[in-house]
């Protein structure tokens, strides 16, 4: 056993995994294991592959779900799935014994976007220089949530953002993000956003005034000239680049002077805004290989989701109908009923 998992480790080092997520691998990988070699009756050591029956797996399945939750126990199956396909690849195994071992059924999670009220909230929270708010730095609040809420991306993708990844060009504003499996895509951007970048960038360089360059820029410069393209875009109180913790408290406080945090889905901070971001696009047309693109998702299923959950849309669908269009005729009993309205399938 201990060969078969080392080979599946050498074999997944191109994929750089993360430590997390080798980690999480090895814990589920061990656990049944033991789990198996506890049901043999015989110390894990010495557990060869050929003992790894379907009998044997569904007992150490069972025993080690108990008390365990449902997330925990498919990601578990899910490992030992990436095993099995590796074995099976490499022709140490026939076939794998896993689509015989039961699991949880995942459940289906509705995006939970802001309603359109709640949002324009946010919204008049960050610009409206009449609100009294507790941060101390509005300019910068502006900057990070707007960008979360127009382009919808992830955490780890706001903040991993350069300066020179902003593109500025008239027709062609975008900034460019580092997805999930390090893939590149280019969100596009409205000079309304790049405008109140500029005004964060110049309320950052009065406040950390020696983190700005000192060479080839005088005042009359725009803000953009004062940061090298390797500067983080966004930083935090300190001036360092903003980590998650940060941005956490910093979107908590927004979604509080809003009178909007009881609104969110629970655990969901800057996720909110992306889900509010991608319902916003499909209620005005966008379609889901668009919000595919838009978000990232490697799946087309996971950006339909999105499509599923717009019940705003999905009643503008409905109303399509061309039944509705009999039912409106002054005469139902007639040989030839009205028309559909133009539009309508």
């Amino acid at each position: 056993m201990r060969e078969a998992v080392d080979g599946w480790f050498l074999a997944r080092a191109p994929r750089k995994d993360s430590p997390h997520t080798r980690a999480a691998y090895t814990r589920d990988l061990q656990a049944i294991i033991a789990a198996a070699a506890t049901h043999l009756g015989r110390p894990a050591a010495e557990l060869r592959l050929g003992d790894l029956t379907l009998s044997v797996l569904r007992h150490a399945f069972g025993t080690w779900s108990e008390g365990r939750a449902a997330a925990s126990v498919r990601r578990a199956h899910s490992t030992w799935s990436g095993f099995f396909e590796h074995l099976v690849s490499e022709e140490h195994l026939d076939g794998s014994p896993m689509p015989g071992v039961g699991k949880p059924r995942s459940p289906q999670r509705l995006p939970k976007p802001f309603a359109e009220d709640d949002a324009a909230r946010i919204v008049r929270t960050l610009t409206d220089a009449a609100v009294r708010r507790r941060q101390p730095w509005p300019e910068l609040d502006a900057a990070v949530v707007l960008t979360a809420m127009v382009t919808g991306v992830r955490s780890a993708e706001l903040l991993a953002v350069d300066v020179g990844d902003v593109t500025r060009t008239p027709g062609n504003e975008r900034i460019k993000v580092l997805g999930k499996g390090d893939a590149e895509r280019a969100i596009p951007i409205e000079q309304v956003l790049l405008g109140i970048l500029a005004t964060y960038l110049d309320s950052r360089r009065a406040r950390f005034p020696g983190t700005a360059r000192q060479r080839g820029v005088t005042g009359g410069d725009d803000p953009w000239a004062w940061w090298r393209p390797t500067d983080p875009l966004f930083v935090d109180r300190t001036g360092q680049r903003m980590r998650t913790g940060a941005l956490q408290y910093l979107v908590e406080l927004v979604y509080r002077d809003a009178g909007v945090n009881a609104a969110r889905a629970r655990g969901a901070l800057v996720h909110a805004l992306r889900h509010t971001a991608a319902t916003r696009l499909v209620e005005r047309g966008a379609t889901a290989v668009e919000l595919m693109d838009f978000l990232g998702h490697r799946s087309l299923a996971t950006s339909q989701g999105y499509l599923a959950s717009t019940a705003s849309g999905v009643r503008a669908a409905a109303a399509r109908s061309p039944v509705y269009g009999l039912l409106a005729a002054p005469d139902h009993g007639s040989e030839e009923p009205a028309a559909p309205e133009p539009g309508s399938s």
